[in-house]
């Protein structure tokens, strides 16, 4: 329960952080940083435990049931390698945060701390995962937090973090992929036992496949080659972050994946082979690039990438000496780098810059920082007193343990030495060009200093900036936390024999549970690692001494590409690939689009058909019956009007036939529920059409003859392929094992005898509930379109000059009087609907109670409740609203509310969706019908919405308008045409007064004066 305590606190952590900093404000750092530390005395009883031995102790694993149908846990369990990770984000993110109490600006810094609580909650709990779900996830959620925490800081951070997004997410395939092949061959999620199985002896290639697809996700995390540009690119986030994240966490995360899974691959030659090369291109290439650097917190970056590239290339070699050198440097560069990366945030807050050029010598100015900072590149350079001499010394041991030929040990030894040298090199820049090689500004004030300047824009006539930042005193808490993890680095140095345990535990399981003991000491005699020490100090003492000459020329920009130009013209490269892709579909001509589907539709079935028409089962007995014959002469015929009619009006009755035929058809199937849905759908869709209608001409435009001919062949095509696709397919089986389940089960587990309805609200209902958002969307789409249309595109005869048609222009035209008296006949309409709309709301009720009994149902009642909406449309003698303006709106939202909290009532019993029932006065009842209710506002807010936006323009107002509207409305009784409409003899109808054009009233809540109905 150890591990659990832990999490748990960094839980809480991340829950009180919004909390903590309103009220403290960036103080609330320190707050947290308490919580970190107690987050790692709880994992204190788990560490003892591993330390002895014990690591199948109580208090250093957990587990419980989490998707148990997929045999999914939360597993947490601590050893010797997730024990090293999780304290080191603990105890320097305690640190850290710390520091950063007095970096950040005064006042609330919420998007910081609740950024960093996240990730070390994702990073904690992926050290100490013991399932794959659970490990994946959490690997994902420390990109999203580090994502986060970059992307906060401004524009300078906003496509950094894309790009850092982008690299750390296709290793999250990589890692997914690698997972989900363990899952499906082992049938287990465990990790335990993954590393424990068989079958990466007895299968090479199965194990050569993961092992690559591991590694690949573990070299985007940590920054190697060619995965390594997000790194430097990631600089744009505050020190803090760097110090943390990027230095000391989330580049470990993928340090921690190879050591996690390496009692698995350490043996395969593919993981060898690939993180070895890997590792050392990485600390050539970050070396190199970090010696070309101007600016202090890139140089850090890519000092990092090298440092990180020698850690895999140990890893890759895979003995025990080699794992050994990988986690005791992982401690060493945890501490020299976090306290190095925040000495730039000091030496930035003294100096007012961080660019080389520009720093006065503040060895004097700073004393402190020039001794912290010397340190952290001591230790960084692998020089003696410090525990990065000692780390250093091991890669070198676990180098020339490596197996194979006899020169693969001495190149893979000579190479971390080769890139020890560009870091001895990289090093003496950080601590000469920082704190030495600086113009002395101890005496200078910062008007001096502005006034010592050759010209305005800080440059000498040789073109060097001479304007240095007049430095000032570091803020000691800063720099006392920065010194923290460097000068703890001393100490260890001289008794690193106090890590041989932790360390070895560390080493055993990376080893699968094997008896480590090493031996660590600060002095082993004169050996071949010391020797090739030396040479690498003597080489980095020379590059330092030349720096004034060979500086200049690495700075000079070699490579001129960035890893941030790659990526860019990579995405750039993409858009010109993709626009290329899309230019024979790149139309508004609906026919390109759904033409190409329909086409590639009906080769896949035709094809299909040709090939199976021969071994065909036989059909159902009973199937065919007269009916269906009549049926289909009946449909086709609609089908045909459909297409054939040039009226609008004449073409969307045929339609209509089509869905009330559909709807026989299902009744004479035997489908209640499925037939009185088509049917209240069918009717609900033919208003909303006839509304559209309002706004469209009376008849289609002639079509062109050969487009014509080339829509008839693809519609027979289609007709075709749905036809041989129905034969193949439908009425050669009985019910499948799914079917005969519902039958047999449905009562027994939920006490409901309406199948349909209990599989949409019970069995599927987490489909249901996605089905409910996209439905949600919609009504929120259709909102946001016609909200952004001017109504003048959507209402034609609203247009500011045009007049109404001639028409209606002339009374006495047959059209005049039709229109007139439809007007008057709104009366008789609204009185039919005072007595059928409570009959209707009665109905809509009834199907909703017995939804579960019988044919009904959330979704069906809601379409009996959205008939009531409709008719109190076409009841008005005007075009306006239906019910306050945000009504649908609420009622969307409202519904997908009610449909979540219904499915979080499930957590009373065994899970999210999962129904509660009961009896309550002798009727049974279930949580499910609040999750059905959820469906009916839905359901009903996206019929409103239909009627509200398609049926009335802006010059429409709501049903409550006020006083002026009920007086209009009684004139339109009494029989007077009003607005536009409105004429006298021999005179042209007024223009349609225009309030608010191009705004919904759905989305504002505005109500302009009404307008006839054209």
């Amino acid at each position: 329960m150890s591990v659990l305590w832990t999490v748990l606190i960094l839980l809480v952590a991340v829950v009180v952080t919004p909390v903590l900093d309103r009220v403290l404000g960036r103080s609330a750092c320190w707050a947290l940083a308490a919580m970190y530390l107690l987050a790692a005395g709880a994992l204190v009883p788990a560490s003892s435990a591993v330390l002895s031995g014990a690591d199948d102790d109580p208090t250093a694993a957990f587990s419980a049931p989490w998707a148990p149908q997929w045999g999914v846990e939360f597993a947490l369990r601590a050893d010797g390698v997730g024990l090293v990770f999780a304290m080191i984000a603990l105890v320097i993110g305690a640190v850290v945060l710390a520091y950063s109490a007095r970096y950040l600006e005064r006042g609330r810094q919420l998007s910081f701390s609740w950024g960093m609580t996240l990730f070390t909650l994702s990073m904690v709990a992926l050290v100490l995962a013991d399932d794959l779900v659970l490990l994946f996830i959490c690997w994902e959620l420390t990109s999203i937090a580090s994502f986060l925490l970059i992307a906060r800081s401004g524009t300078a951070g906003q496509a950094a973090s894309m790009r850092t997004l982008l690299v750390t997410f296709l290793g999250g395939l990589s890692l997914l992929a690698a997972v989900s092949l363990m899952v499906m061959r082992l049938g287990t999620t465990s990790i335990s036992d993954v590393l424990a199985a068989d079958v990466w002896t007895r299968d090479p290639g199965f194990a050569t496949l993961v092992g690559v697809l591991v590694a690949l996700a573990a070299c985007t995390k940590s920054a190697q080659f060619p995965f390594h540009v997000w790194l430097p690119d990631a600089m744009a986030a505050a020190t803090p972050v760097s110090a943390y994240l990027h230095a000391a966490a989330v580049v470990k995360a993928g340090i921690f994946l190879l050591l996690r899974f390496s009692p698995a691959f350490h043996d395969v030659l593919a993981w060898n082979v690939l993180l070895v090369l890997a590792g050392l291109v990485t600390a050539f290439v970050g070396g190199f690039l970090a010696l070309q650097q101007r600016d202090l917190k890139k140089l850090m970056a890519y000092s990092t990438v090298s440092q990180l590239g020698l850690i895999v290339t140990v890893i890759g070699v895979g003995t025990e000496a080699a794992l050994l050198a990988a986690v005791l440097h992982t401690i060493a560069h945890a501490l020299f780098k976090s306290g190095l990366f925040m000495m730039v945030g000091v030496v930035d807050h003294a100096a007012h810059t961080r660019e080389l050029r520009r720093m006065p010598a503040l060895a004097r100015r700073m004393p402190g920082a020039f001794a912290v900072t010397l340190l952290g590149c001591l230790s960084m350079a692998g020089l003696p007193p410090m525990l990065g001499f000692v780390s250093k010394e091991s890669l070198l041991t676990g180098a020339l343990d490596a197996g194979g030929p006899s020169w693969v040990p001495w190149a893979v030894a000579l190479g971390i030495a080769g890139a020890s040298v560009l870091t001895f090199a990289y090093c003496a820049k950080i601590v000469l060009g920082a704190f030495v090689d600086g113009r002395d500004e101890g005496a200078l004030t910062p008007a001096d200093a502005g006034r010592e300047s050759a010209g305005a824009d800080g440059t000498d006539s040789s073109g060097a900036i001479t304007d240095a930042a007049y430095a000032h005193r570091a803020d000691p808490i800063m720099l006392w936390s920065a010194a923290l993890p460097i000068a703890a680095g001393l100490p260890l140095a001289v008794v690193v024999g106090v890590l041989d345990l932790p360390v070895g535990r560390a080493v055993g399981a990376a080893l699968g549970g094997a008896e480590v003991h090493p031996h660590l000491a600060f002095w082993h005699g004169l050996t071949v690692e010391l020797g090739l020490t030396v040479g690498v100090i003597v080489l980095g003492a020379a590059i330092a001494l030349g720096r004034r000459r060979l500086l200049p020329i690495l700075e000079a920009r070699v490579f001129p590409y960035d890893g941030a130009r790659v990526l860019g013209a990579v995405d750039r490269l993409a858009e010109r690939l993709a626009a290329q892709l899309v230019r024979p579909i790149a139309s508004d001509d609906p026919l390109r689009h759904l033409g190409a589907i329909l086409v590639a539709f009906a080769t896949v079935v035709l094809a299909s058909f040709a090939v199976l028409a021969g071994d065909l089962d036989p059909l159902t007995p009973g199937l065919n019956r007269p009916i269906d014959a009549v049926l289909l002469v009946l449909i086709l015929s609609a089908v045909v009007l459909v297409c054939t009619r040039r009226d609008r009006l004449a073409a969307t009755v045929a339609l209509s036939a089509v869905g009330i035929l559909v709807t026989v058809q299902l009744l004479a199937l035997g489908a209640p529920d499925v037939a009185l849905t088509q049917l209240l759908v069918e009717s609900l869709t033919i208003i909303v059409i006839m509304l559209v209608l309002q706004k469209l001409p009376r008849r289609f435009d002639a079509p062109v003859r050969p487009r014509r001919a080339g829509t008839l062949l693809i519609a027979v095509l289609a007709g075709l392929a749905a036809a041989g696709g129905t034969f193949l397919f439908a009425g050669r089986r009985g019910r499948s094992e799914v079917a005969e389940y519902y039958i047999a089960r449905t009562e027994e587990i939920s006490g409901g005898h309406n199948i349909v309805n209990v599989i949409l609200v019970e069995f599927r209902a987490l489909d249901t509930l996605g089905e409910l958002s996209v439905l949600g969307m919609a009504g929120v789409a259709i909102v946001a379109v016609l909200s952004s249309v001017r109504d003048r595109f959507i209402d034609p005869d609203d247009r500011p000059g045009a007049e109404a048609p001639l028409a209606l222009r002339e009374e006495g035209t047959s059209a005049h009087r039709a229109i007139t008296s439809a007007w008057g006949n709104s009366a008789a309409l609204q009185m039919m609907v005072r007595v059928t709309a409570p009959i209707l709301a009665v109905i809509s009720a009834m199907l909703f109670l017995r939804g579960h009994n019988a044919p009904g149902g959330g979704f069906i009642a809601a379409l009996v409740g959205s008939a009531i909406v409709a008719l109190l449309y076409l009841s008005t003698s005007r075009d306006r609203q239906v019910g306050p303006p945000r009504l649908p709106l609420l009622l969307i939202g409202g519904g997908v509310v009610v449909a979540v909290g219904g499915g979080i009532l499930g957590f009373l019993g065994d899970g999210f969706l999962e129904p509660l029932h009961g009896y309550l006065l002798g009727v049974h009842l279930t949580s499910s019908m609040i999750f059905d209710a959820g469906v009916y506002l839905a359901v009903l807010g996206l019929v409103t919405v239909a009627v509200n936006l398609l049926g009335t323009s802006a010059s429409s107002g709501s049903a409550d308008d006020g006083e002026e509207t009920r007086e209009r409305t009684d004139e339109t009784v009494e029989g007077e045409l009003p607005g536009p409409l409105e004429t006298t003899r021999g005179e042209p109808a007024p223009r349609r007064r225009r309030v608010g054009a191009g705004t919904s009233h759905l989305s504002t809540g505005t109500r302009p004066k009404e307008s006839g109905r054209r």
